[in-house]
């Protein structure tokens, strides 16, 4: 099964998030926007992984998250990777957070020896808005998103379908961050 882990996004930042996306879209030409139900922060993507892996997964994320309370951040800005010139993702950027990405890094380092790779790139907090395939043209206007503050408090193994009219994700655990 297809996997990844996210930080989850509180309900009503989603809705701002969203709100923004509605904002962007007459700005932009080419671009599949993601869903509402869809936003997250995603921390690790792990692909296609045997139903046999998940338990180690679980406690993997589990002795990763032990110690850590929940995570501010906020949105600060909007971009595209690996540009805004000519992205194939655009996002939503987050304000950095130590502990979030010393979170990050531990996960990396609690998965590597159930034969996940490291993340070579680095590690850019951010919630993906659209991917681009092919060309997207801009109207050169972009709405700023508002800083807006927020707590992250759960952190999910993910599931991911495939399906002709695009992804859908669905929890397989969620972990609270409680310290």
């Amino acid at each position: 099964m297809r996997t990844f882990i996210a930080a989850l996004i509180p309900e009503e930042i989603k809705l701002e998030m969203n709100r923004y996306i509605m904002d962007m879209k007459p700005h932009w030409e080419g671009v599949k926007w993601e869903k509402y139900e869809k936003l997250h922060l995603t921390l690790k993507f792990l692909g296609e992984v045997e139903e046999s892996k998940i338990e180690e997964i679980k406690i993997a994320l589990m002795e990763s998250i032990k110690g850590y309370s929940p995570f501010m951040t906020g949105i600060s800005g909007f971009g595209g990777f690996p540009s805004l010139k000519n992205p194939r993702v655009l996002f939503i950027g987050l304000s950095e957070n130590r502990g979030l990405l010393r979170l990050q890094r531990k996960m990396e380092e609690r998965l590597e020896p159930l034969g996940f790779k490291k993340e070579s790139r680095i590690f850019i907090s951010h919630v993906t808005i659209g991917r681009i395939k092919g060309r997207a043209r801009s109207k050169g206007f972009f709405p700023i998103p508002q800083n807006i503050s927020f707590s992250i408090t759960e952190i999910a193994l993910m599931r991911s379908v495939l399906h002709p009219e695009g992804s859908k994700y669905t929890p397989i655990s969620v972990f609270r961050l409680t310290a």
